[in-house]
């Protein structure tokens, strides 16, 4: 699950305040925001100020869909994307610099800061929000958990500055793309992040949104508002939508449109744009960051979306990475958000891994956490078994088995090549496939790789859940 935040956009400044709890605003049912507000209209003079027109939207449409209980959401299978329990190895390849990191949440929505909160406890969250509605929820979360490691903030991401703190890890998830001025947004979470720090971010994918933006030009030459009138009107347009209209691909996986705050999100939100591949670096550049890399490799890589050893796939992989990432996006239009890691120009380096070389020998596997075995494979008779992570399954070989077993995020590469399972084989032949193997598993985004350290301390939860 990906629960993006939202903060301001455009228009006049919002100060920052450190948002006061209040035991009566903060209990269910006035913390879905709603029943707190109602519905009022957006008059006529304040279609200028946009920052004030999304402030109301998020006061009315809580977004995301707000939760009642963060455990039971984990039990569901549940995660945010950048949560440090989870993926501190991939945020840090050259390990994570501190146990207690300072977390920032840029438009934290409903739920988001509490969630890192709740899932980190040795953490320290601040979590930033324009909406006082969706503040409250973070409160209700924040009080039925227990959270005294969450301090929650009202105002405007663009001056975030006066939190007085900088942060280890940035994440704003779904914000940046509404701003007038997206630029500027990146920049002032760019002030605040640690010389060490990480940040991830999302912006929309251009290739699926296609429909989207077709549908929010026919909804904004109609008039329509976000009224309940209006957002009834939106569904029953879905679905007069011929099957071959650009949306139904978009649908297959919004889960979000199944709730009012979803379709107005997506359909009558007075700002927001998307990105292409090469949109996402240059956004990222202008920023005064480094791209560090995807969230999800898979999406990006020709080796889970194009046939092996085809003229397609030989001639994608022979061009550079950020040439193949667009090739991919384009071919499969499947990226409606773009989920990726920025950093510092200083520290970009010691995160990049290269395949190439003698240095990957020294890199440690770590599985991704929620890759699962399906099957197990078999020498006799001989059968492939089953991998399989958020939907994608990967066939795999019993001497594959033996990497991928031994992958535990604590052992290199060359320790692993050296179980004794594998002495057949010469020590040239053994590094060529587990050259061959990790690399895929990489480029799926089955496996993150953590770098030898140098001068960082040690991350004891770097490893991952057994497979």
């Amino acid at each position: 699950m990906s629960n993006s935040g939202r903060n301001g956009r455009g228009g006049s400044r919002w100060g920052i305040d450190e948002y006061q709890l209040d035991a009566g605003a903060a209990q269910k049912g006035q913390s879905i925001g709603q029943a707190a507000a109602g519905h009022r209209e957006i008059r006529e003079e304040e279609m200028d100020n946009v920052t004030g027109m999304v402030e109301q939207q998020y006061t009315t449409y809580c977004y995301p869909e707000p939760i009642e209980n963060i455990q039971e959401q984990l039990d569901k299978g549940d995660f945010m994307y950048g949560d440090p329990s989870l993926f501190s190895a991939l945020l840090w390849p050259e390990r994570r610099p501190r146990r207690d990191l300072r977390i920032l949440v840029a438009g934290c929505g409903t739920n988001q800061a509490a969630w890192l909160a709740y899932t980190n406890p040795e953490c320290n969250v601040a979590g930033v929000d324009l909406s006082g509605s969706s503040l409250a929820h973070e409160a209700f979360l924040l009080q039925k958990h227990g959270l005294r490691n969450l301090r929650l903030f009202q105002g405007d991401l663009r001056e975030v500055t006066q939190i007085g703190d900088e942060f280890d890890l940035v994440i704003s998830t779904g914000v940046l793309h509404h701003l007038k001025d997206p630029d500027e947004g990146l920049r002032a979470l760019t002030s605040v992040l640690a010389p060490h720090g990480a940040m991830v971010l999302m912006v929309y994918g251009a290739s699926r949104r296609v429909g989207v933006y077709m549908l929010q030009d026919v909804f904004r030459r109609l008039g329509l508002r976000q009224c309940p009138e209006d957002t009834a009107l939106v569904r029953d347009t879905l679905e007069q939508l011929p099957p071959y209209h650009y949306l139904n691909w978009y649908r297959t996986g919004a889960p979000d449109l199944a709730h009012d705050s979803g379709i107005v999100d997506t359909f009558l939100h007075p700002q927001d744009r998307a990105y292409t591949v090469p949109e996402v670096l240059e956004f990222v550049r202008r920023g005064g960051v480094a791209f560090q890399g995807w969230m999800d490799n898979s999406l990006y890589y020709p080796a889970s979306t194009i046939t092996p050893q085809s003229p397609l796939r030989l001639r994608v992989e022979a061009l550079p990475p950020e040439d193949q990432w667009a090739v991919v996006d384009n071919l499969t239009l499947r990226i409606a958000r773009h989920f990726f890691i920025a950093c510092h120009p200083e520290r970009v380096d010691r995160t990049r891994l290269d395949f190439g070389g003698d240095e990957w020998l020294g890199y440690v596997p770590v599985r991704h956490p929620f890759l699962t075995v399906l099957e197990e494979p078999c020498i006799e008779p001989a059968r492939n078994g089953r991998l399989r992570r958020e939907g994608i399954e990967l066939p795999y070989t019993a001497a594959e088995a033996v990497l991928i077993q031994e992958a535990d995020g604590t052992r290199s590469i060359e320790e692993i090549i050296a179980d004794p399972r594998l002495d057949q084989h010469s020590p040239e032949a053994r590094a060529a496939f587990a050259q061959r193997v990790f690399k895929r598993m990489w480029e799926l985004g089955h496996m993150f790789m953590t770098k030898p350290a140098v001068g960082h301390v040690g991350d004891s939860t770097r490893g991952s859940r057994s497979i």
